[in-house]
């Protein structure tokens, strides 16, 4: 009997972003009609994957074949004509639109010239069976009332409408409860059992193992092991990181512990650098029972009663997986510039600490470092919200009225886009394109965000005693950051903590947290699941207790 040809089929396929990061030498295939999942740590190369797939990332080396032809994207308009479309964060819906009139968004049916908007709907809600969510989501009801889950199922429907041949997810079940996590795996499985192929990427095994046929695990960018759920041995794809010598049974039977193995098989950490001989005095950061909700679902706690101290000289780690919340504690912890509200208690040198903004936070002795604009929400215009940069307020306001066209170019570039628009345009601002401000850019060029991190802990460290921060948050410093820049970086740090200044670090490198910290919080869906001393510590230990349930 013929073996059916794959639906996707990468046999060495390489590619780079501007940011220095990428894939190398990977090779799977995916068999038509179904789900394939994608897992790795922060670092792993996944979505740098998922960008070589949908045409964003230029494939350097190796080939991808599409239905067994081989295939070469000038970008991603020609991926999504060929078929294939990508997937990432937050689902975008057109709130005042009903779900029907987002699933047909741009593809709507006329009759001589008018939309037939029973018909419409009644596609819409048969679709809408079709991935199993007929009961929940209904097609005439408002978009802007749909939960996280719900407009996934949207996202599903639009691919269907679109006749996608190959649809790819970036961390689709990030911040959902138990039942949307449900919905959307039905609602996957369901799309797939259709004939659509989907590749999931994500670290969240537990889902994986109920909806994914075959997993491919990534680590820096190479693919440790692929394994097959009704196969008796996994496809090794070659690594030296001792992971084990293969799996035996089906994927699905692998243990958790072997699967951290692979997911960090090629993570090396460093010698630690020489700050441990310092002696970290009193706590000047409590941190007790923090909640912080998402700025758009002001329901929805992002942070969840979390509790954390940093002591004078020390350096402390925030880890967790992308939808951990680790930035969002980090930017709502100082002066709530993140989020539609929080609650909690901070103390800084043991007095309270009740800063409403920025200004009142840095005047009780706790700053932030951070590659990500600081913004409010301001409910202007009817109820439209407007993030404004707290440290560009004087530069976008004309005669006391802030310009939202001109906030909007400044500042939206360098927030919420992240994965794959960071990856293609790098993390400055305006201007930014493949290569510009990239770590290892020719002529040696820093990024915006780097060069952001550098200034502030220069400043800080320019400070005397006394006016110098009491702590300081760090969010993720040396992330898009060459070699040296990184090295350079670390060194500041270590400056700022011998100088007595507590570090609050939040980092998505298992080795930086590895190499800089004493003691790491880890996060997984918003709350802290452990307090580790990363003097013993190593890597699988370490993102074990990220991961989550498995």
């Amino acid at each position: 009997m013929p073996v059916p040809t794959p639906m996707l089929r990468l046999r060495s396929v390489s590619a780079r972003s501007s940011a220095g990061t990428g894939i190398r030498a990977v090779s799977f295939e995916v068999r038509r009609g179904s789900v394939h999942g994608i897992l790795g740590e922060n670092l792993s190369g996944s979505s740098e994957l998922l960008a070589a797939l949908s045409g964003y990332l230029s494939v350097t080396e190796g080939v991808l074949e599409l239905d067994g032809v081989p295939t070469v994207f000038a970008g991603h308009a020609e991926a999504e004509a060929a078929g294939v479309a990508v997937v990432r964060g937050r689902p975008s819906v057109v709130p005042h639109l009903t779900v029907a009139e987002n699933v047909f968004l741009g593809r709507e049916r006329a009759v001589r010239g008018f939309v037939k908007f029973d018909r419409l709907h009644s596609e819409t809600t048969a679709i809408l069976a079709q991935l199993g969510a007929g009961a929940t989501v209904k097609a005439a009801r408002p978009a802007g009332d749909l939960t996280p889950a719900e407009r996934w199922v949207v996202e599903l429907a639009r691919a269907i409408v679109a006749e996608r041949r190959v649809l790819l997810l970036d961390e689709p079940f990030s911040g959902l409860d138990a039942p949307g996590l449900a919905l959307v795996g039905v609602a996957i499985s369901r799309a797939a059992a259709d004939g659509m192929t989907i590749i999931v990427a994500t670290h969240r095994i537990d889902q994986l193992r109920r909806i994914a046929e075959s997993v491919t695990v990534l680590s820096r960018g190479i693919a440790v092991e692929t394994l097959e759920r009704d196969s008796a041995q996994g496809q090794r794809s070659g690594h030296d990181g001792g992971a084990g010598e293969g799996a035996s049974g089906s994927w699905g039977d692998v243990t958790t512990q072997r699967l951290i193995g692979y997911m960090t098989a090629n993570v090396r950490v460093t010698r630690r650098v020489l700050h441990e001989s310092i002696e970290p005095g009193p706590v000047v950061l409590a941190v007790k029972d923090w909640s912080a909700f998402d700025p758009i679902e002001a329901t929805h706690a992002v942070v969840r009663h979390a509790s954390l101290s940093v002591r004078r000289g020390e350096i402390v780690g925030l880890a967790g997986l992308e939808g951990s919340g680790i930035a969002e504690l980090a930017l709502s912890l100082f002066g709530r510039s993140w989020g539609s509200s929080s609650s909690g208690a901070i103390e800084v040198n043991g007095r309270p600490l009740a800063a409403k903004n920025p200004q009142e936070s840095i005047a009780g002795g706790l700053s932030l470092s951070t590659d990500a604009n600081v913004k409010y929400d301001l409910q202007l215009l009817g109820g439209i919200p407007s993030r404004i940069s707290a440290s560009m307020l004087a530069r976008l306001a004309r005669l006391g009225f802030v310009d939202r066209g001109r906030d909007y170019e400044t500042a939206a570039p360098a927030f919420g886009l992240g994965g794959i628009s960071e990856l293609v345009g790098g993390r400055g601002g305006k201007g930014a394109g493949p290569g510009a401000g990239a770590a290892g850019a020719p002529g040696g060029r820093v990024s915006a965000g780097e060069q952001r991190h550098r200034e502030a802990l220069e400043l800080w460290l320019g400070q005397p005693e006394g006016v110098r921060p009491a702590v300081v948050i760090l969010d993720h410093p040396t992330r898009g950051a060459n070699a040296l820049g990184v090295q350079q970086l670390r060194d500041l740090i270590v400056e700022l903590a011998a100088s007595g200044t507590g570090v609050l670090l939040a980092s998505a490198d298992l080795d930086e947290l590895l190499v800089m910290t004493t003691r790491v919080y880890t996060l997984f869906e918003g709350r802290v699941t452990a307090e580790i001393d990363t003097r013993t510590a190593t890597p699988q230990s370490l993102l074990a207790r990220m991961i989550g349930p498995a």
